[in-house]
């Protein structure tokens, strides 16, 4: 035993002498099969990571016939490579190029929009966004009720989604007598046909406006305003805007 640890020693002494294996930073890591992770670490920092697409707006909310302007200025890139931006759209089988495009909808719905960033190295994100086009209901309703058409029903649509109600009604007294006291009853009935609003006894002096929010009404589909005759004659003009 003494005599192979004697000649191991040798041998080493020997390689030492010999110049061979002469020290050097990392030298024994090497020899027992240990690589240094540094120069792996910087050739993984060294590649280049792709790039981000980003839409502006997102999830936007238009008007039929609305214009609107969508980017892709927020798209970044970590190298800071140059992008380019492709843009595809649900309803155009075209794709388009460049940072901003506008677009038009004509028809209530809603639209996918496809962003894909290029950077300079041929690496690519996409990012998407949908796009809620709606119509707003306007309606200007006149007319008059007495003893013998003594009421009118005015339909409207109340869809979901819908941000506000708002109902003005003016009256005015159509009675051939003076002293004839014009009064009407107005209701507003929501879809499942649940009374809403009520106000009875209305004179021409009453004029006014019914407002409502998400929160006001639950029910979706036809409304009905009524103008419903008391006494009298009356002339009524209303107003309905359900704005989305």
């Amino acid at each position: 035993m003494k005599k192979v640890t004697l000649l191991f020693a040798i041998l080493i002494l020997s390689v030492l002498a010999s110049g061979a294996y002469a020290y050097t930073e990392g030298t024994f890591d090497e020899i027992l099969g240990l690589e240094d992770d540094d120069d792996n670490d910087d050739q993984l920092e060294s590649e280049n990571q792709p790039p981000v697409a980003k839409i502006t707006p997102p999830n936007p909310k238009i008007q039929i016939n609305e214009t609107i302007l969508f980017s892709g200025s927020g798209s970044t890139d970590p190298d800071g490579d140059e992008l380019t931006y492709v843009w595809s759209f649900e309803d155009d089988s075209k794709n388009y190029e460049g940072m901003d495009i506008e677009r038009n909808y004509p028809e209530k719905g809603e639209y996918l929009v496809t962003l894909e960033v290029t950077d300079s190295t041929g690496l690519s994100h996409s990012s998407e966004t949908t796009v809620l086009v709606v119509e707003d209901y306007h309606d200007e309703q006149s007319g008059n009720v007495n003893g013998n058409d003594d009421t009118e029903n005015i339909e409207f649509p109340v869809n979901s989604g819908f941000v506000s109600v708002r109902i003005e009604f003016s009256l005015d007294s159509a009675s051939i007598n003076p002293l004839e006291d014009s009064r009407v009853t107005l209701r507003l009935t929501d879809a499942d046909g649940v009374v809403v609003d009520e106000e009875n006894d209305m004179g021409e002096d009453d004029d006014g406006v019914w407002t409502y929010d998400s929160s006001d009404l639950s029910s979706n589909g036809e409304y009905v305003f009524t103008i419903e005759s008391e006494s009298g004659s009356m002339d009524f003009y209303v107003t309905i805007d359900v704005a989305y």
